[in-house]
C-alpha cells in the first residue's frame, strides 16, 4: 500500500486507544492545540479565562491607577502593585519584586519587575529599581493602542505615553487570574511553565504545559506542495500525503483539543485520525516536532522549532536512507513573535529544561 493511501486510511480510522504505558486520561492534557495567531490569547492555553469578567470596556482611568477592558483593578501605591480580578482574586507585586497572593502563596523575586498578561489581552508592566530608595520605578498598562502610565518615576502619574518594547520576564495570568505561568516560545510551540498558584487549586493546574500553534504548521503543509514539484515518483507519493493532511487538518489538529501521551518513554501524544505527534529533543536541528500517520516508523514531515523555524519533508528516496530530509525546508510563517524566546535571558534554555521535565514526569509514569 502507498503511503498516501495509508494517509487516507488513517484520516477515516478512529483514534487509536492509549497503551498501558500511556498518561491516564482524567489528568490534565500535556499539550493543547491552539488556532490563534499573533498575539495568542490566555483562553487558547487551555487554563481558563483568567478571571476575567464577560462584558467588555475600554482601558480606563480609575482610583490609584487604572481598570483594564475585562474589569481587572491595578492600584500602585509605594507598597506595592496590586490586582484585583473580577473573580474576586488578588495578586500583589511588591517592591521586592515577590509575587503574592492574599492566601498566602508567593513567588519570585523578579528583581528588575516583570510583565503580567491578563486574559483580557491587557498587559501590565511592572518596573523596579534595585537598590534604590524607590524600588517601584513604573507601572505602564497596555491594551489595544492605548498605553497608561499610573505610576512614574516613584510616584502617582496620569501619563499616555507610547508604546514600547519589553527586556524583563513575562508571566500570564490563567485560571482565576492567580494561577501565573512564564510563557516561552519556540517558533509554534509555547511552554508554559507554572510559576505560582493557590494551594487551593494546586492539584488541578498543571505545573507545565506545551501550546502547539497550528496555524503555521497547517500553513506549512499547504505551501510545501507547491515547493516540491518534482515528477520524481516517490518525491510525489510523499506530497500526495501531505495534501491529504492538509485537507484534512480541520479534523486532525483540532482548535481547543487537549492531547494525551500515547508512550510514556516519549513525548508522543494521540491525534485525532490516527496520526501521532512526537517532541524531539536530541538529534539534527533539535528540538524537532514530527507528524506520524498510524504506526509508521519515520515521520511524514518535521518542523524545526530554531528561531527561523521550518517545515521538512522526509526524505522519500528508499536509495538514501542516510538524508534525513528531502530538499530544503519550508519556511514558517513568523508566530509569537512576542514570546520568542530572547537569548539575552536564557530563555531557549529554560524552555528546554521545562521539556525535560515533562519527559521525566512521563518516565514516572511508566513505572
Amino acid at each position: 500500500m502507498g503511503l498516501p493511501a495509508i494517509v487516507i486510511l488513517a484520516a477515516l480510522l478512529p483514534q487509536k486507544p492509549p497503551t498501558d504505558k500511556a498518561a491516564n486520561p482524567a489528568m490534565q492534557p500535556e499539550v493543547v492545540l491552539a488556532a490563534s495567531g499573533d498575539p495568542v490569547p490566555l483562553a487558547e492555553f487551555g487554563l481558563g479565562d483568567g478571571g476575567i469578567a464577560d462584558e467588555r470596556s475600554d482601558l480606563r482611568w480609575s482610583d490609584d491607577g487604572c481598570t483594564t477592558p475585562g474589569g481587572v483593578r491595578i492600584e500602585c501605591r509605594t507598597v506595592g502593585v496590586k490586582l484585583t480580578f473580577p473573580s474576586g482574586r488578588e495578586l500583589l507585586v511588591a517592591p521586592d519584586g515577590h509575587l503574592h497572593l492574599r492566601s498566602g502563596e508567593f513567588a519570585g523575586p523578579f528583581a528588575s519587575g516583570l510583565e503580567l498578561r491578563l486574559g483580557d489581552g491587557a498587559v501590565v508592566r511592572v518596573a523596579l529599581a534595585p537598590g534604590s530608595r524607590e524600588r517601584l520605578r513604573e507601572v505602564t498598562v497596555l491594551s489595544g493602542e492605548r498605553a497608561l502610565q499610573p505610576w512614574r518615576r516613584g510616584k502617582p502619574s496620569v501619563e499616555v505615553v507610547t508604546r514600547a518594547g519589553w527586556g524583563g520576564v513575562r508571566l500570564c495570568c490563567c485560571g482565576d487570574g492567580g494561577d501565573l505561568f512564564r510563557a516561552i516560545a519556540l517558533g509554534p510551540l509555547v511552554v508554559l511553565d507554572r510559576v505560582l498558584v493557590a494551594g487551593s487549586r494546586e492539584a488541578m493546574v498543571p505545573s507545565q504545559r506545551l501550546v502547539v500553534l497550528t496555524a503555521p504548521l497547517r500553513q506549512s503543509l499547504s505551501t510545501m506542495q507547491r515547493q516540491h514539484r518534482e515528477a520524481d515518483a516517490d518525491v510525489r507519493r510523499a506530497v500526495t500525503a501531505i495534501a491529504a493532511v492538509a485537507d484534512r487538518a480541520d479534523g486532525i489538529f483540532p482548535a481547543g483539543a487537549g492531547l494525551q501521551r500515547s508512550e510514556a518513554d516519549r513525548l508522543r501524544w494521540l491525534l485525532r485520525g490516527g496520526f501521532e505527534l512526537q517532541l524531539d529533543l536530541e538529534g539534527p536541528a533539535a528540538p524537532r516536532l514530527a507528524l506520524f500517520a498510524g504506526n509508521a516508523l519515520r515521520p511524514m514531515v518535521e518542523w524545526t522549532l530554531n528561531a527561523d523555524a521550518a517545515a521538512f519533508l522526509s526524505n522519500p528516496d528508499p536509495e538514501a536512507p542516510d538524508a534525513r530530509w528531502h530538499g530544503n525546508g519550508t519556511r514558517l510563517p513568523r508566530t509569537a513573535v512576542d514570546l520568542q524566546a530572547r537569548s539575552e535571558l536564557e530563555e531557549r534554555v529554560y524552555a528546554l529544561r521545562i521539556l525535560g521535565r515533562l519527559r521525566r514526569a512521563g518516565d514516572s509514569l511508566r513505572r
